[in-house]
């Protein structure tokens, strides 16, 4: 009898891939979700899951969710990174499953300006201590960023500069997870830098986008200031939006491009890692904005509007009045001898 292996975030963009391919592959799951009303909860429970409604920072929920399990894939949510993976750590090693893989970030570093860098460092470390063992995930900048802007993007061809990247696709992560939960032995205590297939510039990227909406798309070099504007004005969470400079900067020193592009997906999975014209299909064409219509061209003209009349975030006064630890001689990732040794 195969094990049954728990997801969480079972809703998200990584797990929810996980999970439908375990159960494509015969394995009972039981996913981890807030929500059993979501669409995804849905389709996972039609496709055989057991659904588990519980809080991840809730050491009760968690201990309820994992008993019965063998193998386990964790993936910790923003902003409460630390708290879950602390408090999910502490179940696992009480109950010493058989495997666990662990999603974490690419930049991962006790030293770095973003707290959520630092708490995934924290994670990762707390989780190498356990009794269980283990195999971590650490893509680096994920391909969904690249369209979080959909009307400036669409209707006036204005694609922000992160970076030379090989973004890997959410479905890619998930089903290496599920492919190293199959078959969890040769996988041990190992980490994975998941990419997409290729490595592409910036200007390489834009013209992807052309070839599939239909429109010229030109590079543009957006200021710290202006970009947190524009994900303000789509209503992003603000402690979100105050992590996401740090990581176009990384962008912009070449910490994506380190390392990328892998082999990964094709050697856990058995194909070709999803190319980012495919990726851009996926998350763009389905949204209405993205059709050249005067409709959506008014709607756009209203959000820029919008987005300059929007205050921009101030990052360390945000930060401050969030009471999250001040850390003196902060340093980016890819400047950081440490690091570099690490992830070369």
């Amino acid at each position: 009898m195969k094990p049954k292996i728990l997801i969480t975030a079972a809703n998200g963009n990584t797990g929810f891939p996980a999970a439908k391919e375990l159960l494509t592959l015969g394995f009972p799951v039981r996913a981890f979700v807030r929500n059993a009303n979501s669409k995804k909860a849905k389709e996972l429970k039609h496709l055989g899951a057991e659904i588990f409604i519980g809080d991840m920072c809730d050491i009760r929920d968690v201990r309820k969710a994992l008993e019965g399990i063998q193998r386990t894939y964790f993936v910790p949510t923003y902003p409460n990174i630390l708290f879950q993976g602390a408090t999910f750590a502490t179940v696992v090693d009480e109950l010493k499953l058989e495997h666990v893989v662990l999603l974490t970030q690419w930049l991962s570093s006790h030293v770095h300006p973003s707290i959520y860098t630092k708490e995934h460092a924290l994670v990762d470390t707390i989780f190498k201590r356990s009794t269980s063992n283990l195999t971590i995930l650490n893509p680096g900048l994920f391909a969904f960023p690249y369209v979080m802007t959909p009307h400036p993007l669409t209707q006036f061809g204005m694609f922000p500069d992160f970076g030379k990247n090989a973004p890997p696709s959410s479905e890619d992560i998930g089903l290496v997870a599920a492919h190293i939960l199959k078959a969890p032995k040769n996988h041990v205590n190992q980490i994975y830098r998941i990419t997409g297939k290729e490595l592409l510039s910036a200007a390489q990227m834009a013209a992807t986008i052309e070839k599939v909406i239909g429109r010229k798309i030109t590079v543009s070099q957006l200021s710290d200031k202006m970009i947190t504007k524009v994900l303000k004005a789509y209503k992003y969470p603000k402690m979100d939006i105050s992590q996401i400079p740090y990581y176009i900067n990384e962008g912009r020193l070449g910490t994506w491009e380190n390392n990328a592009p892998t082999t990964v997906v094709q050697d856990i999975v058995g194909k070709e890692a999803d190319d980012f014209e495919t990726i851009i299909r996926k998350l763009l064409v389905p949204q209405s904005i993205t059709k050249q219509t005067l409709k959506n061209k008014l709607k756009a003209i209203a959000f820029m509007i919008k987005a300059m009349l929007t205050s921009p975030l101030n990052i360390k006064h945000f930060e401050k009045q969030q009471h999250l630890p001040e850390f003196k001689n902060t340093i980016f990732s890819s400047q950081s001898k440490g690091w570099r040794k690490t992830h070369t």
